[in-house]
């Protein structure tokens, strides 16, 4: 048997460099890497990258990179770079919504799309990026998607309105959608089963740094150079990581070539869609809850979302991989990941506006920034610590005490009262970011390792999705309770702050739930499931 290091020079490289030599590849006509002679038959699966062989008109030196066992590293850092540019105002956003609302002249109902509409845009596009990902390639998808992400974003510093910010930063997600997906199946692919979640742990540190840095920096370049430059400072960062993208990524994609699955997609925009205007535009003016655009709004989700559901069941190459929502583990996988996000982005909007408020604490916008980073801070130190605790004690228990903390912090802001001493506020700020670094890792990993290889951006592409649609629901959703209970509530002070935390707790009660349905430890590929049907026994 020979290892990575004898087959690094020859075999097919389409196929993933693993243990064992099988004498042939049916797909490319050439020995195929990671397969020992009895799995080769119809519906087995073989784990494993998918990365194209290096061409002979690559430079000797970037060669010797691609080709050293240490490859999958620089993988990694690729991909990171690029999270970490689209990253840098994800969040800082959240503390700059009062200055663009005073700037642009907008309704706090309306303003909050610059900051819910990219995560709906997000959930939307992701599913269909991930499956094209699969086909067309990852790595083409991925310097796509970050060189859109990249333009938009430099444009939502131009823009003149609310409407073209929004607009900007809408495009600025789909581009991100294409990214985020690919980034983390070209993550899987370079990885062995045992060393992602350690791998993808780091990718939480990433996703949480990025904003992290936005939000300190960001709050005293609100204040002293405006809202706008927030885009052009992130313009350079992004410009090295799309180079270091194309320097050092190879090609990944699936072995299959299916039709794009167009009414899925029109279905999951529309029902997504009319599901979050329902949510942010609700209790807003004259769009109460039972009005009857907010019931139209309301019937239309449901059926589309309906609709999306049955298609996609039936669909011979769905954009959403329905076929894995079968299996315990990948579910439930998803579904933390969803109530998880919902809690943390919709507290971190909240807390934002509650500290920000004059009569209850008064903070200056690069206050908020500094008072809110400790969250960010915990959640990237987590992160790579999340992912080592979870491949040595199990994913289960890692995801399961994330969820339990994360509802501790919505209990304890809860508990606030108007100008308590910051000591006070840090414990549920920190609590939240450590909670979602121990839950990112292991969902991640659970979701990839019960995919196929073929599936792996689709597979990313679900996890993601699900996060996006639980940050957007939760912003909309606690912000939704926020407005509510503050129209109607005697005294719509703290009050009505508490309600929209209770509400969050809500969701991480129902995420401690579905943490349980994870496995305890990754599972090496041969056991699951092929694209249409369980392997052979």
């Amino acid at each position: 048997m020979r290892g990575r290091r004898d087959l690094r020079g020859g075999g097919c490289g389409r196929c993933v460099v693993r243990t064992v030599v099988a004498p042939c590849c049916p797909a490319h006509g050439e020995p195929r890497r990671g397969v020992t002679q009895d799995q080769e038959q119809p519906g087995v699966l073989v784990q494993g990258d998918l990365f194209e062989p290096v061409s002979p008109r690559v430079p000797a030196v970037l060669r010797a990179v691609h080709e050293r066992p240490t490859y999958r590293w620089w993988v990694l850092v690729a991909v990171l770079s690029g999270l970490f540019a689209t990253g840098l105002t994800i969040t800082v956003l959240t503390t700059a919504v009062p200055f663009i609302r005073a700037d642009l002249d907008a309704p706090l109902g309306a303003v909050t799309w610059v900051v819910s509409a990219p995560f709906l845009f997000r959930s939307i596009f992701v599913p269909a990026f991930g499956k094209a990902g699969d086909v067309v390639g990852r790595r083409r998808m991925w310097l796509l998607g970050f060189a859109l992400s990249a333009f938009a974003s430099l444009l939502c510093g131009f823009a003149p309105n609310l409407a073209f910010l929004v607009l900007f930063r809408a495009l600025a997600a789909i581009g991100s959608a294409a990214v985020i997906p690919s980034s983390m199946a070209l993550i899987a692919a370079a990885f062995e089963p045992d060393e992602r979640v350690k791998a993808l742990g780091w990718w939480s540190m990433t996703i949480a740094v990025s904003p992290l840095l936005g939000v300190i920096l960001g709050g005293f370049v609100v204040e002293d150079l405006g809202w706008r430059w927030l885009f052009y400072l992130q313009f350079p960062f992004s410009v090295v990581a799309l180079l270091l993208g194309i320097v050092v990524l190879r090609e990944s994609r699936g072995d299959r070539d299916p039709p794009f699955d167009v009414a899925g997609c029109v279905l999951s925009i529309g029902g997504l869609g009319a599901l979050l205007l329902v949510l942010n535009r609700g209790p807003v003016g004259d769009w109460t809850w039972g009005s009857p655009r907010s019931v139209a709004a309301a019937v239309t989700a449901f059926v589309m979302l309906a609709a999306f559901v049955l298609i996609e069941r039936r669909s011979p190459s769905p954009i959403l991989p329905v076929q894995y929502f079968a299996r315990r583990r990948f579910s439930a996988a998803v579904a933390t990941n969803f109530f998880a996000n919902f809690a943390y982005m919709g507290g971190f909007f909240v807390t934002s506006l509650m500290l920000a408020e004059p009569a209850l604490f008064g903070y200056r916008a690069d206050q908020v920034a500094l008072a809110v980073s400790p969250r960010a801070a915990s959640l990237g130190i987590m992160g790579p610590v999340g992912g080592y605790l979870a491949a040595r004690y199990g994913g289960r228990r890692m995801a399961v005490l994330g969820m339990c903390s994360i509802f501790a912090s919505m209990v304890a802001l809860a508990w606030l009262q108007p100008h308590s001493p910051y000591l006070v506020i840090l414990p549920g700020l920190v609590l939240s970011g450590i909670g979602l670094g121990l839950v990112a890792p292991p969902s991640a990993a659970t979701v990839t390792n019960e995919a196929a290889p073929a599936d792996l951006a689709s597979a990313s592409g679900a996890l993601n999705m699900g996060a996006s649609i639980g940050s957007s629901i939760g912003i909309a959703g606690m912000q939704a309770v926020l407005v509510a209970t503050a129209v109607t509530a005697a005294n719509p002070g703290m009050g009505a702050y508490a309600a929209s935390f209770r509400f969050g707790a809500v969701a991480s009660a129902i995420g401690i739930v579905t943490a349980c349905g994870l496995g305890t430890r990754a599972r090496a590929g041969a056991d699951q499931l092929t694209p249409t049907r369980r392997r052979s026994q």
